[in-house]
């Protein structure tokens, strides 16, 4: 992508390459957190498979889907080309949608219960053991 250039100047040096680089750094850093959270509640013991099936969806379709695109996107038909490492990436990460299951049964499955609200989440995070759930 530094090497890249469009309209004489490298493709990292445009103001909207940053921000979708920006976008793409926040949006995998908030699926990490979010699976952090599935551990810790896996941890206690109070993980749900709602709970697995949201981190799974919610981590392979940032990172498997609109991350790994628009990096994609950035490097434009070199990153199609087999010898960049992001043309591997888009490979690896387009399956990550399928295997241990597709989005749509992640999407059917996180129906499964009902989303704790994220108070009680934060109690479960800061205390050790089980909670008192109805």
């Amino acid at each position: 992508m530094c090497e890249r250039k469009v309209f004489g100047k490298p493709v990292a040096s445009f103001q909207n390459t940053k921000f979708v680089l920006a976008e793409c750094s926040t949006e995998a850093q908030g699926a990490r957190v979010f699976v952090d959270h599935a551990l810790e509640l896996l941890d206690q013991g109070e993980s749900t498979v709602a709970d697995a099936a949201r981190a799974k969806l919610l981590s392979t379709e940032f990172a498997g889907g609109w991350v790994i695109d628009k990096c994609l996107q950035l490097h434009g038909g070199y990153g199609y080309i087999t010898e960049y490492p992001i043309a591997r990436l888009y490979a690896d990460t387009r399956v990550t949608r399928i295997y241990g299951g597709t989005s749509e049964v992640m999407r059917r499955l996180s129906r499964k219960t009902r989303p704790r609200p994220v108070i009680q989440q934060r109690r479960l995070i800061a205390t050790k053991g089980p909670s008192k759930r109805a």
